[in-house]
């Protein structure tokens, strides 16, 4: 934490961070004074974005699975059917 530096606004401990082309920006430290902070560490110091994005992929990798089932079906029908006899 050398670039990070610490305010106290209202008992509450704000950690910031400078950034070169954003400036200052608020940052989640998963330790703080020697001791692992979990919730930082597991959720980027916010459980609500930590949800939003575990339902996110798991959207994708539902998608991902039905577009593998459903091509999986398409080809078993293309190499079940008989080719067409034209007399």
């Amino acid at each position: 934490m050398d670039n990070i530096k610490e305010i106290n606004l209202e008992g509450e401990r704000i950690f910031l961070k400078k950034n070169d082309y954003l400036g200052w920006g608020v940052v989640h430290p998963y330790r703080i004074d020697g001791k692992i902070n979990w919730k930082n560490l597991l959720a980027g110091g916010n459980y609500l974005r930590l949800t939003i994005v575990i339902f996110i992929v798991l959207v994708c990798i539902g998608f991902f699975y039905e577009h593998a089932k459903t091509l999986e079906i398409a080809n078993e029908c293309l190499n079940n059917t008989k080719p067409l006899l034209l007399r």
